[in-house]
């Protein structure tokens, strides 16, 4: 994932944040779940890219910028395992939820000028997929 990706995923979880999670936060909570699992997926992308940036440039010796830049992503995880974990509790999403979601977000999210997602409803059952992969990751291999 290149900077202009990582700005991508960004900006999608700024728009999920901003625009369509208020507008179905009161109305439709299954599709606020999905979406938070949508932006849950897109942070831990943007966490995993920093973390595979900082190993290269650790392995070219340049311990300082790796550092810097694992320090300048770290709340990437935090916020993508609480976007996560808000998506996968059966308890409504509420706006202190969303609230304090965009403070573990150390960026200063800014609503678009256009917008990326048309239709939200494609995110439809995003959050069963979510729990899907997990129940597939604690299940034993049996061989």
């Amino acid at each position: 994932m290149t900077v202009t990706e990582r700005n991508r995923q960004l900006r999608v979880v700024a728009e999920l944040l901003l625009v369509h999670l208020p507008e179905v936060v009161n109305g439709d909570q299954p599709l606020a779940h999905d979406l938070l699992a949508v932006a849950g997926a897109a942070l831990r992308a943007v966490y995993d890219d920093s973390q595979q940036s900082a190993k290269a440039w650790d392995k070219r010796a340049y311990d300082v910028k790796a550092d810097r830049l694992r320090r300048e992503w770290d709340w990437a995880l935090g916020a993508s395992n609480y976007a996560t974990g808000l998506a996968l509790r059966p308890e409504p999403v509420t706006p202190a939820d969303l609230r304090k979601l965009r403070a573990l977000i150390q960026l200063d999210l800014e609503r678009p000028y256009r917008r990326q997602i048309t239709d939200v409803a494609r995110f439809r059952g995003a959050a069963q997929a979510v729990r899907q992969q997990q129940s597939q990751k604690r299940r034993p291999v049996r061989g």
